[in-house]
């Protein structure tokens, strides 16, 4: 009985050897390989891309993202460089920033109580308010890009500002600005496409933006709920993209079905069609850095006297050492939009 089930597991053994294709023989190096293949081909597959799919995207749709790709790849750039701005800038670092981006309006520091510290152009032709930008915005993180939109007698305004930070002290912006005008010229096609944001219209392309199913709507409300989307009116319907700018969206929308009469091109033609412009704000209130200012050694007897009398001399010579502007306050040329 012993020798049947010994001679039964040997062979039932046997069977599941050759099932299997392996072998007691079969060298270490050839097995790693069929394990590397079976794992290859069955449980994780190499990636592939194909660059010719166009998915289900409709023809103006794919027109719509090839006449922004010019423009995304500048944003894009100029995100990337922001996000690497966490330092006070030398004289040396803006020029070069204006040099790469010559699409760009202006530059400026500005402290966390408004002040700015230094700017280029020195004399800017638009008059903005950097205040909006000191305020973080709680819906991302405290370090992430801010943008803003400013109507101006001159056309529409777009700030980037990225916050400056020592440790967790929060000592204010460096901000570039541009019109969305000036930027346009990246795209393969302007003409056939609007760019607009929840604040202003941007670039009209060259449409009469009145008579666009893109005027009148909430656009606050309407991208809360979609990144993408179908505006109709009885002229015709207008497919958008959304792409956001820091925390900033920006509508981009080419015509998908019917016909629209053109316009002048002028920006200011979108005015009765966003809100006003809200009031300005106040600097945000800035924190002190007690740990800091209580860090400053104790006065001797002899100048006990004197430092006890002027109490805030010393609290703004330790709050104050933000330095933005020493290389950026020298007056430049003026740089116009195009």
């Amino acid at each position: 009985m012993l020798k049947l089930l010994l001679y039964s597991f040997l062979l039932l053994a046997a069977v599941l050897t050759s099932i299997s294709g392996c072998s007691s023989y079969q060298p270490t190096k050839n097995a790693w390989k069929s394990t590397k293949n079976f794992w290859n081909v069955y449980l994780s597959p190499p990636a592939e891309v194909d660059y010719e799919e166009k998915n289900d995207l409709s023809p103006r749709a794919l027109e719509l993202t090839s006449s922004m790709v010019g423009i995304d790849l500048e944003l894009s750039r100029l995100e990337r460089v922001m996000l690497n701005a966490d330092k006070p800038p030398t004289r040396v670092w803006v020029t070069n920033f204006m040099t790469s981006f010559p699409w760009l309006n202006g530059f400026a520091g500005v402290k966390n109580d408004g002040t700015i510290l230094g700017q280029e152009p020195a004399a800017p032709i638009k008059d903005l308010d950097f205040i909006p930008l000191l305020y973080e915005d709680k819906k991302q993180n405290s370090r992430a890009l801010r943008a803003d939109v400013q109507n101006t007698p001159l056309g529409p305004e777009i700030l980037l500002a990225a916050p400056l930070y020592d440790s967790v002290d929060f000592l204010g912006v460096v901000t570039a600005h541009f019109d969305m005008r000036t930027l346009a010229q990246y795209s393969g096609s302007p003409e056939n496409m609007v760019i607009l944001s929840p604040r202003a219209l941007l670039w009209p392309g060259k449409y009469a933006y009145a008579a666009t199913p893109l005027a009148g709507v909430n656009w606050t409300d309407i991208i809360s709920n979609s990144s993408s989307g179908i505006c109709k009116n009885i002229n015709g319907s207008f497919y958008y993209i959304v792409r956001y700018l820091g925390n900033l969206p920006l509508v981009f929308a080419v015509p998908e079905s019917g016909s629209f009469p053109e316009g002048n091109g002028d920006t200011e033609q979108g005015r009765p069609f966003f809100p006003k412009e809200p009031e300005k704000l106040s600097p945000p209130p800035i924190t002190e850095r007690k740990s800091r200012i209580d860090a400053i050694a104790a006065p001797d007897e002899a100048s006990a006297e004197d430092s006890h009398a002027q109490p805030e001399q010393q609290a703004d010579a330790a709050s104050d050492r933000l330095d933005l502007g020493t290389d950026l306050r020298p007056t430049v040329a003026l740089r116009r939009p195009v």
